[in-house]
């Protein structure tokens, strides 16, 4: 009698374990699977200039991107030392590309027509912001170097 008891006891008490089995799949429908997840518009980690490097922060890490930029693209114009016979204030749209190898590219500019005249010196003052800009390193998503293109809005003005 007590062996029938602990027979059903342990029965019972086996009926509680949760048996699941897993499917298994296929390579081609795990990819699908991870591919659809994916957030492909998102990076895990931005591209990073070498003199950013100091900062841990993911926020201060971006701004320090851009600012750097920025900061250089401005100190180019300003070196140009244009003399412009009217008031410009002129949002230009700057498409630039961090491929994976850290190169960056020039890959559109976007001026307003009645500007396009100034369309030439923007490119030529933003390439030689290329070459004057410090190490990047390119942006990382899943533990892969990626491209990466950014738009840029610069407000350009003749006002100080």
């Amino acid at each position: 009698m007590r062996i029938i008891l602990s027979i059903t006891f342990c029965l019972l008490y086996a009926c509680n374990f949760d048996f699941e089995i897993q499917k298994k799949i296929s390579a081609d429908e795990y990819l699908n699977e991870e591919l659809t997840l994916l957030k492909w518009d998102e990076v895990d980690q931005y591209p990073v200039f070498e003199n950013c490097l100091e900062f841990d922060d993911i926020l201060i890490l971006n701004n320090c991107f851009i600012k750097t930029i920025s900061d250089k693209f401005k100190s180019n114009l300003y070196a140009l030392n244009l003399v412009i016979d009217r008031t410009i204030i002129e949002k230009v749209n700057l498409s630039m590309k961090v491929d994976k190898k850290g190169k960056i590219s020039l890959e559109k500019i976007n001026v307003s027509d009645q500007n396009n005249t100034y369309k030439e010196i923007i490119k030529r003052s933003f390439e030689k912001t290329i070459l004057d800009l410090p190490i990047v390193y390119p942006a990382v998503k899943r533990g892969q170097q990626v491209d990466v293109i950014f738009n840029i809005p610069i407000i350009l003005s003749t006002e100080n």
